[in-house]
């Protein structure tokens, strides 16, 4: 059987502008036509051809995407790979189909002629211990992990489509596609099935997880936006793949959170211990040396459980010198480091144990250690950690870094710790006006005064992260602000671009 093209009455048809094409089929000595619909014999020529076209047009897409999808992706993975991929049974080529597919004229047991039951200890045959790098952490660990637990951890669609299987919850193949996937930007990396924050938002925006989607989408964000394609999972303990200097500036979810590893059950942590939603990333330690100085560094990796995990090392990977910051960002780890005159107490308790317990709010005292994310966060959900707010910098509340007068309201930023009652409303008693040191009745013109009647702001005499030489993060060399300052245990004096060199005494001893 062979299918040919005739061309009948060539004259005719160039006479009635009119093209007599039949594709015919040839059998034993007859001609049929019986392929064409009975509902299309008798249409012109032309609509013939554009009927046939409709269908090679609806149909060749759909055979060469298959095609692709198995030349073009699964040899080119991990999986497929003749040197990393799937090596189950040593008798057959590492990466073949074989690995996984049965083949031959036995009956087929399973769906798809695999091996055994198309469940997560499918995966486990192969991916049942940690990798070095510790991003997949093990089948004991990923067990008792949410994403595995969750009854609502299945993909929702719609590319590629729901997953509708009665045990689709916490199914590797939920956020996997063991033949690999491709994208406009080429093959999808580590056989996800979505890349990047891409795949995350898919279910964190908001149904079923929480909306961490909404957050991203807010003026100040971290920049995953900015940087599809930099994250890589074994990017490491190299510095220049955070550089800013490289083009590598990048923070995706899974450079705070392991999603094989997240684990609700000890989320609720004490500063500086990072929450479960934070479990097994790498991080930086830092060994500090003297005020003004960078301190050491060490990569953790991801594997290493035996070091404790703190949330402040999880940001060091971008916020400090042991990479290459943005021009005018400051060194996180200069300005935390315990050994400067005074910081806030994010690597440690701070130096200042004396203060009145009434000078503060939300449960904080002067021993409490903070998170970076009890100040980075969103402006308005309980959803913790630093992924998205209206403000600058990703903060809780409003914060001006200026130190312009202005009216200084209780929502600001400062007051998520700090008693407002103390340190700005001059209408309050003596019990919190009394908690700072530096009001009345010692100090006629200290923090009330200054704040509340003369609308300076705190940022005009108080660095938020760490002063390196002098106590109660005083700032210097700000305009408005303080040219030089100087304190003792029970008072000290200070010279303002605003006024005159003043001394001062306070209400109890540092």
């Amino acid at each position: 059987m062979r299918t040919i093209i005739n061309h009948r009455d060539t004259e005719a048809r160039k006479r009635n502008k009119r093209s007599e094409i039949r594709i015919s089929k040839y059998e034993t000595n007859s001609k049929s036509e019986s392929w064409i619909p009975r509902s299309s014999r008798g249409m012109t020529d032309l609509k013939r051809s554009l009927c046939l076209a409709t269908v090679l047009f609806i149909l060749l897409p759909t055979f060469f995407a298959t095609e692709v999808k198995a030349a073009g992706v699964y040899n080119n993975t991990k999986h497929g790979s003749p040197q990393t991929g799937v090596m189950r049974d040593a008798a057959i080529p590492r990466g073949s189909c074989r690995q996984c597919h049965s083949e031959g004229s036995g009956a087929i047991k399973y769906p798809k002629s695999l091996w055994r039951e198309n469940d997560n200890e499918l995966c486990y045959s192969c991916h049942r211990n940690e990798t070095l790098s510790g991003i997949y952490p093990g089948q004991r660990v990923y067990d008792t992990s949410i994403h595995r637990t969750d009854p609502r951890a299945v993909w929702p669609g719609p590319s590629p489509s729901v997953r509708r299987d009665m045990d689709a919850a916490g199914k590797c193949l939920n956020c996997h596609d063991p033949h690999g996937r491709k994208d406009r930007s080429g093959i999808i990396p580590d056989l996800l099935i979505s890349r990047e924050e891409t795949l995350c938002m898919s279910c964190h925006d908001g149904d079923p997880a929480g909306d961490i989607k909404r957050e991203l989408r807010k003026p100040y964000s971290h920049l995953i936006r900015q940087g599809p394609g930099k994250h890589s999972s074994d990017e490491g303990g190299d510095p220049a793949r955070y550089s800013y200097a490289g083009g590598n500036r990048h923070a995706e979810c899974s450079d705070c959170h392991n999603a094989h590893a997240i684990d609700h059950s000890v989320s609720l942590q004490t500063a500086p211990s990072a929450s479960g939603k934070n479990s097994r990333v790498s991080r930086i330690h830092v060994l500090n040396g003297g005020p003004e100085t960078n301190p050491g560094y060490q990569y953790i990796s991801a594997n290493d459980t035996g070091a404790p995990l703190n949330e402040y090392e999880i940001c060091y990977k971008c916020h400090s010198s042991w990479t290459q910051q943005p021009p005018g960002q400051p060194d996180m780890a200069r300005l935390f480091n315990t050994n400067n005159a005074s910081f806030h107490p994010v690597e440690g308790q701070g130096k200042n144990p004396g203060i009145d317990p009434n000078s503060f709010t939300g449960g904080f005292n002067a021993f409490s250690i903070i998170y970076c994310s009890d100040c980075h966060g969103s402006n308005d959900s309980n959803l913790r950690g630093p992924h998205g707010s209206q403000f600058p910098n990703i903060l809780r509340g409003p914060y001006e870094a200026q130190g312009n007068t202005r009216v200084v309201t209780r929502d600001e930023l400062c007051f998520i710790c700090h008693n407002y009652e103390t340190y700005v409303n001059a209408a309050s008693s003596s019990l919190f006006q009394q908690a700072s040191r530096l009001n009345p009745p010692a100090s006629a013109n200290g923090h009330v005064f200054h704040v509340g009647q003369k609308n300076i702001p705190c940022y005009a005499c108080h660095d938020s992260h760490g002063s390196a030489r002098l106590g109660a993060l005083i700032a210097i060399r700000r305009v408005p602000g303080l040219q030089t300052f100087s304190m003792n245990s029970n008072g000290g004096a200070c010279l303002p671009t605003c006024h005159g060199q003043q001394s001062y005494t306070l209400n109890y001893p540092r």
